[in-house]
């Protein structure tokens, strides 16, 4: 019999606590605004200018999202970061590609899926243009499709560690945020190749600054 009153007290516990925070924080579980901060300073290129986007839905179904676009100087090379904050999201940048365009416009690309220190990006070249894009996870790698970014989930999501923030409403049980990155520069004079590789060098950091300062609920 005591045995079978522990389930019930922790229950009733829970439901305790979840009653007071949300006496305390009527905003309990609401996603808070996010505020990208203006400038990200970078250790291999030189920080130009930052702002806000709103990037236009192509499609009926699917709404605008807002991020922040950040240009840099590397040498005698420019590159723009462009980063969404979607406080939803399962995880498939072809999805959005799809959904949003590059810059905006509707386009058809082949892309090349690489996997790195910093876990799964996309490469591809549209225009002239070499791009690497990718998702930023609260926890795990980075990914770029679906079942990647669910694995992630499974994976991180569901760990013990995680039992009081979810009973207390300040997480969810499946965080399924992302911070989508577009990193893209012109090809102009240099191979696809060599362009592509300062990319992944710029992607290394953008990635080590942004995955310690993900996003807080």
């Amino acid at each position: 019999m005591i045995f079978s009153l522990v389930p019930f007290r922790l229950t009733l516990f829970s439901i305790v606590l979840v009653a007071g925070r949300i006496v305390i924080d009527p905003n309990l579980g609401q996603d808070s605004v996010f505020e990208f901060p203006n400038q990200v300073q970078l250790d291999q290129a030189q920080f130009v200018a930052g702002q806000a986007i709103e990037t236009k839905s192509l499609l009926r179904d699917w709404g605008d999202i807002k991020g922040y676009e950040y240009t840099y100087q590397q040498d005698n090379q420019a590159f723009k970061v462009k980063i969404h904050y979607l406080p939803e999201s399962d995880g498939d940048i072809a999805s959005y590609r799809s959904a949003y365009g590059i810059d905006s416009q509707k386009a058809v690309v082949k892309s090349q899926q690489q996997q790195g220190q910093t876990g799964f990006y996309d490469r591809f070249e549209h225009e002239q243009t070499a791009y690497l894009s990718s998702c930023i996870n609260p926890r795990g790698s980075s990914t770029v499709t679906h079942a990647q970014f669910f694995a992630n989930r499974n994976t991180y999501d569901l760990k013990l560690d995680r039992a009081i923030p979810v009973i207390l409403g300040t997480e969810d049980l499946r965080d399924s945020r992302c911070l989508w990155v577009t990193i893209s520069a012109p090809i102009a004079n240099q191979s696809v190749d060599a362009v592509h590789q300062q990319l992944v060098a710029v992607w290394q950091e953008i990635y080590a600054w942004w995955s310690p300062r993900f996003p807080k609920r």
